[in-house]
C-alpha cells in the first residue's frame, strides 16, 4: 500500500521518498560496517520485481530514524509500529507527522505498547472500520480512515480457464496469518476432493511442508498473481489477526470465491452473504466450507459474483486516493 500511494502522489506532482531503515540489514554477515552499508544501499536502490514502482519515487537507505538521517519534508509517515516512536520524535523540520496503521501489530509487540503508539500525537491513518474504532477508543480522537484500494487495472479475471478444484492462498510465516490452519484445511479437504490443487504464493523460499500437489510461486509479480487468482475457483484465508488482508479482495476482484476465517478485517469487504466464513483456529470448519464450493461449481460462482461486487464497492481506488490527497495537502 505504501508503494501504491507513493505512485499516486508522484503522479499528482508530489515529491515522494520511501525511507528504509537499514541499520540492521546484512548484520548477519561478518563484514566490516562500511561494506554492509554499501550492500544495504545497493539492495534498497533496486526496483521491486513484484510491483511496478514509478521511477520518480525515490528509495532512500537510512541508518536509524532521527533528525540526522531523515530528509526535510512537508510530511513524514510512520508505516509500522517499530517506526512510530522514532518518527514522532523527529523535529518539525521533518514535516507534519502521520502514522499509517494497517493492523493491530501485536504479533511482535505487547498490545499496551502498540496502543501507546496511537497516542504519540501524530495524525493516525487507518485502513479499516475496526481499526478506526480501536484507535478512537484508545486516543479519544477519530482517526483518518482510508480503506485499502484494489487496482481494477491490475486485478481482474484474465480470461483463462478457471479450474473448479484449484485453490489459491498466501504463504506467510507469521503466526497471525494462520497458514498452518490453512494447510490443515487443505489436507482435510483433499480427502474428499482428491484432485485438489493448491496455488500457493509467498515471499520466502518454498516451505518444505508443501507436497507436490501444492504449486508455489515465490515473489509473484502482479501479473502472476492475477493469473493465479484467475485460474483458481476459491481463495482460502485462515488469518487469525490482520487489519485488512489485502490478498482477499485482490482475489475477489479476479473472480475467486472467498473462504476465510471470520477475522475482523474481512468484514471490510465481505460478509456471510458473499463469502463463506468460519471461526478462527478451526481448520475443520474452514475445510467444510472449502469442500462445499469445490464440489458445487455453481455455488462457487454465485459466491464469487456476490463477493466481487461487494469488494469492488468497498475497495474503491478513487475514494482512497481522494482521501490521501486531502490528508497530505490540507492538514
Amino acid at each position: 500500500m505504501v508503494f501504491i500511494y507513493a505512485n499516486h502522489l508522484v503522479e499528482k506532482g508530489f515529491d515522494v521518498a520511501v525511507c528504509f531503515d537499514c541499520q540492521n540489514m546484512l548484520k548477519q554477515f561478518p563484514l566490516p560496517s562500511f561494506v554492509r552499508r554499501m550492500g544495504a544501499r545497493a539492495l534498497v536502490r533496486r526496483r521491486p520485481n513484484w510491483f511496478v514502482l514509478d521511477s520518480r519515487v525515490e528509495k532512500l537507505c537510512v541508518f536509524g530514524i532521527d533528525d540526522t538521517t531523515m530528509p526535510d519534508s512537508d510530511h513524514v509517515v510512520a508505516t509500522w509500529v517499530g517506526s512510530a516512536r522514532p518518527v514522532a520524535a523527529l523535529s518539525s523540520d521533518k514535516g507534519i507527522k502521520h502514522y499509517f496503521i494497517q493492523g493491530y501489530e501485536t504479533w511482535g509487540t505487547p498490545s499496551e505498547e502498540v496502543e501507546e503508539t496511537y497516542r504519540l500525537g501524530m495524525s493516525n491513518i487507518v485502513v479499516s472500520d475496526w481499526l478506526a474504532d480501536l484507535v478512537e477508543r484508545t486516543t479519544g480522537i477519530e482517526p483518518v480512515k482510508v480503506k485499502n484500494p484494489i487496482d481494477e487495472g491490475v486485478f481482474y479475471p484474465s480470461g483463462e480457464e478457471r479450474h473448479d478444484h484449484e485453490v489459491a492462498l498466501l504463504y506467510h510465516p507469521g503466526e497471525h496469518k494462520g497458514f498452518l490452519d490453512a494447510f490443515s484445511a487443505l489436507e482435510i479437504a483433499r480427502r474428499q476432493v482428491p484432485d485438489l490443487v493448491a496455488n500457493v504464493f509467498g515471499g520466502p523460499k518454498r516451505p518444505e511442508v508443501l507436497p507436490e500437489w501444492c504449486l508455489y510461486t515465490r515473489n509473484a509479480s502482479q501479473e502472476q498473481l492475477r493469473h493465479i487468482y484467475s485460474r483458481s475457483s476459491v481463495f482460502l484465508c485462515a488469518t487469525i489477526n490482520e487489519g485488512f488482508a489485502l490478498t482477499c479482495p485482490e482475489a475477489m476482484f479476479c473472480g475467486c470465491a472467498l473462504v476465510s476465517t471470520d477475522f475482523q478485517g474481512v468484514h471490510e469487504y465481505a460478509d456471510k452473504d458473499c463469502a463463506l466464513l468460519s471461526p478462527v483456529h478451526d481448520p475443520e470448519a474452514l475445510a467444510a466450507n472449502l469442500v462445499r464450493l469445490l464440489v458445487d461449481s455453481a455455488e462457487a460462482r454465485r459466491i464469487a459474483d456476490l463477493g466481487g461486487a461487494r469488494a469492488r464497492k468497498e475497495c474503491s481506488m478513487r475514494r482512497a486516493f481522494a482521501s490521501i490527497e486531502q490528508e497530505f495537502t490540507i492538514r
